[in-house]
């Protein structure tokens, strides 16, 4: 009797445990810090019903984040928030500027020595990068990283080669285990 008790526990125990794992939460970054921190203001569990994260329909051309709950709808028009959060994904807002990226909420792929970004609305499969989570996202180029890194001859002689040889991914070339190849090359050329 001791054992079936001690069996139906553990599988009651890990029930719960895997119950808590089926769940996603979503929120907003009101600030940088909230960002960096992982601090979601207005957070929600999309699991449970009523609860939803929406986005106007990409025709419309509008940049909003509603958080929708059975009692309230929160709207966050772009340059309100700083990101949010979808199920474990983070990205960050960007009012764009000249043509270094446009107005978007990116997706934030890898926060290395660069942060590297899709873009969620508009620009299809292109790549971004920042400095870090503060510095304006630009567009994934040559013509950038040579603005960006002025006098960092070997780094830039690197993602030559990289855009060169990378047939398929270019400067957005990941390696094999998914991390991206531009990062190893600005930690083994900067940051000697």
């Amino acid at each position: 009797m001791k054992k079936i008790f001690f069996i139906l526990v553990l599988v009651i125990a890990g029930h719960s445990v895997f119950a808590q794992n089926d769940s996603c939460f979503a929120g907003v970054y009101l600030t940088k810090n909230d960002l960096v921190n992982d601090h979601l203001s207005y957070k929600v569990n999309l699991s449970e019903n009523g609860n939803k994260l929406k986005f106007p329909p990409v025709a419309d051309w509008k940049l909003e984040v509603k958080i929708v709950t059975p009692t309230q709808t929160y709207k966050f028009p772009a340059g309100t928030i700083y990101g949010y959060s979808q199920c474990g994904r983070v990205y960050r807002y960007s009012p764009g500027g000249s043509l270094y990226s446009i107005e978007d909420f990116y997706r934030i792929e890898e926060v290395g020595s660069l942060v590297i970004y899709t873009s969620v609305f508009n620009s299809g499969s292109e790549y971004f990068y920042s400095k870090d989570l503060s510095s304006p996202v630009r567009r994934l180029n040559l013509w950038n990283l040579k603005g960006d890194f002025p006098g960092q001859h070997s780094f830039i002689h690197h993602a030559k080669k990289l855009k060169r040889d990378g047939v398929h991914g270019g400067l957005a070339m990941q390696n094999s285990q998914g991390k991206f190849i531009i990062n190893n090359i600005y930690i083994s050329t900067i940051k000697e």
